[in-house]
């Protein structure tokens, strides 16, 4: 088995980014399945409930993690894009090799594959946008989250909590526009709006959403 997992380029990231993947939708399916919470209190009764009647905060515990369970998807399927494409990038100089009377021999460095910023499409720069815009549009979420959560309602906040990470799901697909059918791309630039688009400003939304609601319960 060890040898298998030696062999075979990529398949622990590969499968850690499966699991992780599995681990996101199985946290959604509970919090679909187990919403909404009874355990919230009326409004205006949370600062007399004690500290240790947390469980009111389970719906947003969840998001939390989902989100937890969505960034290591996305880091692991970064990191296996890059042993796919290594590889591919490997067999293409190879038949060239085969092919040249002139063989230079000189191996692809996996690093160059990786950390070349250069190529700016492809598997690999999708999956670094997605990782990227993942932690850039981060910091202001959460803290949207459990503002809203601490100070409207946690249903509400895990309802859109959960609206964002799904809308960061799409993120990669809608990135992938190299990949798209002429038809596709075809309206993209007709409509002259990146699909993208239609991902990040809903999730800024969101965000104003969960913002505005903590800072309106405040006034």
């Amino acid at each position: 088995m060890s040898g298998f997992i030696v062999q075979v380029e990529g398949i622990m990231p590969t499968y850690a980014c499966i699991a992780c993947g599995l681990l996101f939708f199985g946290l959604f399916g509970f919090a679909a399945l187990s919403w909404p919470s009874t355990d919230i209190p009326k409004e205006g009764q949370y600062m007399t409930l004690p500290c240790e009647s947390v469980t009111r905060f389970r719906p947003v515990i969840l998001v939390t993690c989902g989100w937890s369970a969505l960034y290591y998807c996305f880091l692991q399927g970064q990191h296996a894009a890059a042993f796919w494409i290594h590889k591919a990038v490997r067999k293409e100089a190879n038949k060239k090799e085969h092919q040249s009377t002139h063989r230079e021999n000189k191996p692809i460095e996996f690093a160059a594959v990786k950390y070349n910023r250069v190529n700016t499409t492809g598997l690999i720069f999708i999956m670094d946008r997605s990782v990227g815009n993942l932690l850039e549009q981060t910091p202001p979420f959460l803290i949207g989250l459990w503002l809203h959560a601490l100070v409207v309602s946690p249903n509400d906040a895990a309802f859109f909590g959960w609206l964002w990470l799904m809308l960061r799901v799409i993120y990669p697909v809608a990135f992938a526009h190299p990949s798209m059918s002429p038809k596709l791309w075809s309206a993209q630039r007709s409509l002259g709006i990146s699909w993208i688009s239609f991902v990040t400003w809903p999730s800024y939304a969101v965000v104003f959403k969960l913002l505005f609601g903590a800072a309106k319960a405040c006034l």
